[in-house]
């Protein structure tokens, strides 16, 4: 089971510090709060935090230096600033900082609970995008490395190039091509990963998680990973399968994953 995602909240007024971290902890956030600017940047130097609530206008250290301090020591965590009265100027200074949200402080707890849960989402997105970054670049230096040998002066080569061949299917996975029987599949790339995994492991079941994993490089929880691959599952069956409607190739294994059976000749 996941961790609750840790969220920190920043208010010199003890009853909106207060209310905010009652109001998180019952959605099910792992709270912390601090009473000024100095006490929160101690806390990010101590603590990871996925989420920070912060005041704009506190006495001492404001709103935006401790977006700039969280900035420094915690570059992925999300912010959204809370203040009393809107400012054109802070929240263009708010958009250069990476703020996810600017509210005041009058908003609706719902509408509050809303917005810490849209940034929680839109952080783990853009962790989902630097970690499948990572891997794309790595797979590239790899491929590169195959490709063009230490000492290798002869030109281009074809030792990088993979096919991979499971009955009528023909898989390259250096030009991303699929055929099956001597017909090009119109795949998106997302597509072509997801067969691609299936046929490396054909024969025997993929579940949604280890889907996921190898065809774009992150870890899900088993019911996100579902909702994740099965779109994909759906467009390669129509694109594949003679009838989409009774598949023959890429079998469902209910409630767990897919296999990909030997393809027809």
């Amino acid at each position: 089971m996941s961790q609750p995602a840790r969220v920190l909240t920043v208010d010199d007024e003890a009853s909106i510090r207060l209310t905010l971290t009652a109001m998180l902890g019952r959605a099910g956030y792992d709270v912390a709060s601090a009473e000024n600017g100095e006490e929160a940047v101690a806390l990010l130097e101590r603590q990871t935090f996925d989420l920070m609530l912060v005041d704009l206008k506190m006495p001492g250290m404001d709103g935006m230096q401790v977006v700039a301090a969280a900035r420094q020591r915690q570059p992925d965590i999300a912010i959204i600033v809370l203040t009393g009265h809107g400012s054109l100027d802070t929240a263009i200074e708010g958009l250069h900082q990476g703020v996810f949200d600017y509210m005041l402080k009058t908003a609706e707890p719902a509408q509050v609970i809303e917005r810490v849960k849209a940034g929680l989402e839109a952080r783990q997105q853009q962790q989902r995008q630097k970690t499948l970054l990572d891997v794309v670049g790595s797979a590239v230096q790899e491929l590169r490395g195959v490709a063009s040998p230490a000492g290798d002066t002869s030109g281009p080569s074809n030792a990088g190039e993979r096919i991979l061949t499971i009955g009528a299917l023909r898989l390259d996975a250096w030009r991303q091509i699929a055929s099956l029987a001597e017909r090009t599949l119109p795949l998106t790339p997302t597509e072509f990963r997801v067969l691609l995994c299936l046929a490396e492991h054909a024969g025997s079941m993929m579940s949604y998680t280890q889907l996921v994993r190898c065809a774009q490089g992150y870890d899900a929880e088993e019911l996100e990973a579902g909702e994740l691959i099965k779109p994909h599952i759906h467009h390669l069956r129509q694109k594949l399968e003679p009838d989409p409607s009774t598949p023959r190739y890429i079998l469902n294994v209910r409630g767990k994953g897919y296999m990909l059976s030997p393809m027809g000749e």
